[in-house]
């Protein structure tokens, strides 16, 4: 009797095993870090090259008109010699021509949708129920603490209304609490295979004109520290307000998941820093979590605690907090 093969990225699951697969917890890690790390050396390049791909238009236009691009574009994946070329990027000067040849590499295995689909599953698979990933279970213990303490009726529980910014799953806690109806979710580079999910960037997204398109809450989840510059960070952070509801009762929060890195060990952002920009936008601090590798935030707005634009000034520029030989640059700035 034959014996079936072992799967090398995991068991078939669901309803349709044809269709559904999940990753093992290795290969899931592998392959999110390959996506951080072809992110992070784009934006290292963009920025050696002095150019802006604010719109994402320009892969098209220089592989239609920059040959040492479109040579980077057709070399093959996994070259030894350009993978080393870009842990180095900034240890050796290099011409713009290594440079463009480089950022044609990456921007090809980014813009892949197989690899955009991986990258998309590993996700998913990181956030399961199953694997104690989901990010939002921490948001739904935090509400329901936030609830014992206040005074209300079970129909105004149910009216309260969510936006998830990087939603990657209808099945996790968000979704399914009970907490919030309904649940408006986007996502940038989803798929489309994944039902309920509007493939959407927040900040392309119409502002609403009344409170019936607005929300209760908003949840940013492993979102921010994918915004390429610190500005655009910043302005992503101001554009919160316009899509939380006008109400009085002060049930306005923002739900922020950052890698824990990115404020325990940047040069020029510390956890109070942070907590004391989202204060001056008028974002009052409810709850604050760090986990092993991923830090939570819960915040309740209320525009009164908004600060002046002159008060806003000490967050809009780059100040160094701390130093050592293995921070990060990670940061956040508002745009003045």
């Amino acid at each position: 009797m034959l014996r079936r093969g072992k799967s090398i990225t995991g068991t078939i699951i669901g309803p349709n095993k044809t269709n559904v697969k999940t990753i093992k917890p290795s290969k899931t890690r592998k392959i999110i870090r390959r996506y951080h790390f072809l992110n992070q050396s784009k934006q290292k390049l963009l920025k050696l090259l002095k150019l802006e791909d604010s719109n994402n238009l320009l892969f098209d236009t220089l592989r239609s008109g920059n040959a040492d691009f479109q040579r980077g574009c057709d070399m093959k994946r996994g070259d030894d010699v350009t993978e080393r070329q870009l842990i180095k990027i900034h240890q050796h000067s290099m011409d713009s021509k290594l440079l463009y040849n480089m950022l044609g590499y990456v921007y090809t295995e980014l813009a892949d949708e197989k690899g955009l689909s991986n990258y998309q599953m590993a996700s998913r698979m990181g956030q399961d129920v199953k694997r104690g990933g989901d990010s939002s279970k921490i948001l739904i213990k935090w509400m329901k603490e936030l609830d014992d303490t206040q005074e209300k009726n079970h129909d105004e529980r149910k009216t309260m209304t969510a936006l998830e910014i990087g939603s990657l799953s209808k099945q996790n806690k968000i979704s399914t609490s009970g907490i919030f109806n309904p649940v408006v979710r986007i996502d940038l580079n989803n798929s489309n295979d994944q039902e309920g999910i509007i493939r959407q960037d927040f900040m392309e997204r119409p502002i609403p004109h009344n409170d019936n398109d607005k929300f209760d809450l908003i949840s940013c989840s492993l979102v921010l520290n994918f915004v390429p510059t610190p500005l655009e960070r910043g302005q992503m952070c101001r554009r919160f307000k316009f899509f939380l509801k006008n109400n009085s009762n002060n049930t306005r929060y923002i739900f922020i998941v950052l890698p824990l890195p990115c404020l325990s060990n940047s040069r020029y952002i510390t956890p109070e820093r942070f907590h004391d920009m989202m204060l001056s936008l008028g974002y009052e601090k409810l709850r604050y979590q760090e986990a092993k590798k991923v830090c939570y935030a819960l915040y309740q707005w209320d525009k009164n605690l908004e600060n002046e634009e002159t008060q806003k000034k000490r967050f809009m520029t780059k100040r160094q907090c701390r130093d050592g030989p293995k921070m990060n640059n990670f940061n956040i700035l508002l745009s003045k």
